[in-house]
């Protein structure tokens, strides 16, 4: 077209920088995942089997939370680019198309991802809430078995 890109380098570098921020982001989810999955596997392992309900149904709670947690680490298909492909077609392409080439498929790649961190977050979400449940019957559990006795 004839038109110059004025503002391509500021454009791509905000595009980047946003693309880093995603990779944050599901580093964070990850290890608040991994948090998840150990205290509600300590809670189900270490409530105490006395015959009472609520301890039960904290443990069932805590089982939930640890696999809602886990199933959080599986949509990991995080989009890359294919250096591969990108070495084959750009390399003798003009600097300013292959700029804006490399920032429309990021901008691409950051839209993917915001579904899979969606995804992500929301199973965290489910998981923190049965994490919390199950602590509260647990808890609710010893009251009862404690006052009981």
């Amino acid at each position: 077209s004839g038109r110059r890109l004025h503002s391509l380098d500021l454009v791509r570098d905000e595009v980047l920088a946003e693309r880093e921020l995603q990779l944050r982001h599901f580093d964070g989810l990850d290890a608040k995942a991994g948090v998840l999955i150990g205290f509600a596997g300590l809670l189900a392992a270490l409530a105490p089997s006395r015959e009472s309900v609520l301890i039960e149904i904290g443990r069932l709670a805590a089982v939930i939370a640890a696999g809602s947690a886990l199933s959080a680490f599986w949509p990991r298909d995080y989009p890359i680019t294919d250096v591969r492909v990108l070495r084959r077609h750009y390399l003798y392409a003009e600097e300013e198309f292959t700029k804006l080439r490399l920032m429309d498929t990021q901008v691409l790649m950051i839209e993917q991802a915001r579904e899979l961190l969606s995804t992500k977050a929301t199973r965290l979400k489910i998981a923190t809430a049965s994490l919390a449940a199950g602590v509260l019957f647990a808890a609710a559990g010893f009251a009862v078995q404690y006052v009981g006795n």
